[in-house]
């Protein structure tokens, strides 16, 4: 079992400080404070009911837990979550989940031991228990952001994700593409299936016939975006004219795949993303895509978690407007 000697030196300070932001945490500063509270998390120590009983009630501090910190598309949203935080008063607290459900649980416990005052979870990459245990009533509020949990009943903010995927496929039909690929999320993810889900009622409705070859599943990264690109771009005929894909980092990849293989975009091939992260602009040609408003999500969730630490009655789907940008790497189907 983790001893506080451990959470000393994942903290890179003395017991005694350990001690001191754990009973007395007015008495140290902010930073000792969260570094604290983070390596309590990251070896999974567990306070005693001593340690406990001398704890204020209030922490002042949220857990923001997100599946990969290296993912650019969350750095709105935390800049949201993170102003909304200050401006009341609160510091916010980062979790790196890294795609590990297991890490999880070390953050969630932070709320109980009143190291934090609730959570914001930007993943669904949980496992069930712990969120179904906070569904039944565990004291403590819950909010997610971006994604969803099927079947769940939690105070949840996030873009129409279908109808957004459907409109991205639209335009493509409208510029007289009809060998649209697309490259998915995980397929396990609501978010992914929704999207899937659009495209699929896109072409559906314009009377294109779906191609389960030219429908290929990534994880989000530049990686497999460029990969799965490949995979599309060196099909014999035919060859899709447009990709979709659930994410901008993917669909960069995508646009390195169409240059190693002297594939010009968008002449011979359109390229539609997701998001609108801050290298969508700076790609070339620039990327058309999904602009979701991530500032707003995050000011949004944090917002909401507040008015629950307040008792405050809350909606409990509160879904936020897209909007398609049209840039360079999108043009007429070529004939």
């Amino acid at each position: 079992m983790p001893t506080i000697k451990d959470v000393a030196r994942a903290a890179n300070c003395s017991t005694a400080t350990v001690s001191r932001a754990l009973a007395n945490p007015e008495k140290v500063s902010d930073a000792t404070r969260q570094r604290v509270a983070q390596a309590v998390a990251e070896v999974g120590y567990s306070l005693n009911a001593a340690a406990r009983n001398l704890r204020r009630s209030e922490s002042r501090t949220i857990v923001v837990i997100l599946p990969d910190i290296a993912n650019p598309f969350f750095s709105e949203v935390i800049s949201g979550l993170e102003a909304a935080a200050h401006q009341a008063g609160y510091q916010v607290l980062l979790g790196d989940a890294g795609h590990n459900p297991e890490r999880v649980k070390s953050y969630f416990n932070l709320v109980p031991s009143n190291q934090a005052d609730g959570i914001i979870l930007l993943t669904t990459e949980v496992p069930l228990a712990l969120v179904k245990e906070r569904q039944a009533g565990s004291g403590f509020p819950l909010v997610v952001a971006c994604e969803y949990f099927d079947n769940l009943s939690l105070p949840t903010i996030h873009i129409d994700n279908e109808q957004a995927a459907h409109k991205a496929t639209e335009y493509l039909i409208s510029l007289g593409h009809r060998a649209i690929a697309t490259i998915s999320g995980p397929g396990r993810n609501p978010i992914c299936k929704d999207r899937l889900a659009g495209y699929q009622h896109g072409l559906a409705g314009a009377g294109i016939q779906v191609q389960p070859d030219w429908m290929l599943e990534g994880d989000f990264s530049f990686h497999s975006g460029y990969e799965r690109g490949r995979i599309l771009l060196q099909r014999e005929s035919p060859r899709p004219t447009a990709i979709f894909c659930q994410n901008d980092e993917m669909a960069i990849g995508v646009l390195k795949a169409a240059r190693d293989l002297n594939i010009s975009v968008p002449e011979q091939l359109s390229v539609i993303g997701f998001d609108d992260i801050g290298f969508s602009q700076y790609c070339e040609p620039e990327l058309t895509t999904v602009h979701q408003p991530r500032q707003a999500i995050g000011r949004t969730a944090m917002r909401l978690l507040l008015d629950m630490l307040k008792d405050r009655d809350v909606p409990f789907d509160q879904t936020l407007k897209t909007q398609l940008i049209v840039r360079g790497s999108t043009g007429r189907a070529p004939e």
